[in-house]
């Protein structure tokens, strides 16, 4: 019997894709005139009693996002919370509550279960947030997954307002977590300040507020790296996209593993960072948003023609080939 192609044959992306192609189109009942941002996004909307509300889950599942020796239990409580924070910050919404599910093996220490939550219970709370319940079930290794729900109380920002011209502008800086992994993975130790920005992602609450607020067309959360991400933004507004390698934000280390032939800053995941798409009157505040959210803001590209795609460009201007263009959870070993 023929069951057809496998989800490392079609793709993480790909098979994602037509799945909430096909949610989209059911008609569902009657309540469900109240989704206003479909499954697609980086978070669902639906229409609250005074602000809409966005949605999120994901998930962190031993030897696929992390392994034990590379972060403490309170490390991957807060980083399992913080995930779904930048879901929210995308959006331009401000966090509301957190459910934590966990699934652990019944041989797990009890006291690391205990890091765990209460870290995720901190990271919730830092972020003005409520862990408000959650489940607990056996499994064959750890996993965490939190959902995540915020208010919408301005503009709501998705992936399909970019429009031609619009400036492309990243918070913080990229590559250093998914440089840090690559160390671990071929058996190194990788520097502490790469490690250091796998172990404590900052979701950037407060930006996305700020660019939602000034007028940013278009935002995405940059978990599987910049050109994969920005690859959706485009694919959901239109258009398509220059990025200037040269102008990607670094941390000084990343620079010299990018400046020996890798592509961290461009590729890596894992940063939790956000892109937006930005039209020039708000290009041109990019210093006071800055300030205002504290984060820098970084304009690394433009948005262009859909027919030319998405190009990575080098300093003098031509094409700057890439092995990946981000992460793939079917097609990509951890």
């Amino acid at each position: 019997m023929a069951h057809g192609p496998t989800l490392r044959e079609i793709g993480e992306h790909p098979f994602l894709g037509r799945l909430c192609a096909r949610m989209r189109a059911r008609r569902g009942p009657s309540g469900a005139g109240r989704l206003l941002v479909p499954p697609g996004d980086d978070c669902a909307v639906v229409g609250g009693s005074a602000h809409p509300l966005a949605l999120t889950t994901d998930a962190l599942v031993e030897d696929v996002h992390f392994r034990r020796d590379w972060l403490g239990w309170r490390a991957l409580g807060r980083r399992a919370v913080t995930v779904n924070l930048s879901d929210l910050a995308a959006m331009g919404a401000l966090p509301a509550w957190t459910l934590v599910a966990i699934a652990a093996p019944a041989d797990f220490p009890a006291h690391a279960l205990d890091e765990i939550l209460d870290a995720c219970a901190d990271a919730s709370e830092d972020a003005g947030a409520a862990l408000a319940g959650g489940n607990l079930t056996t499994a064959p290794v750890l996993s965490i997954t939190v959902t995540a729900g915020g208010t919408i109380a301005g503009r709501c920002l998705t992936r399909g307002g970019a429009r031609v011209g619009d400036h492309l502008v990243v918070t913080g800086t990229l590559g250093a977590a998914a440089a840090a992994v690559a160390a671990w993975l071929a058996g190194g130790t990788p520097d502490a300040t790469l490690v250091e920005r796998f172990t404590t992602p900052v979701a950037r609450v407060d930006a996305g507020r700020a660019l939602a607020a000034a007028g940013a067309h278009a935002a995405i959360d940059v978990s599987d790296g910049l050109l994969a991400d920005l690859g959706h933004l485009c694919a959901a507004s239109g258009v398509g996209a220059i990025v200037e390698r040269a102008r990607l934000p670094r941390l000084a280390e990343v620079a010299r593993l990018d400046a020996a032939g890798h592509d961290f800053a461009a590729c890596g995941g894992e940063d939790y960072e956000l892109l937006f798409a930005c039209p020039e009157d708000v290009t041109a505040r990019l210093d006071a948003l800055a300030r205002e959210s504290g984060t820098p803001l970084t304009a690394v590209g433009r948005c262009v023609d859909a027919a030319l795609g998405v190009v990575l460009q080098d300093e003098n201007g031509s094409p700057h080939a890439v092995r990946t263009r981000g992460f793939d959870h079917f097609a990509t070993k951890t």
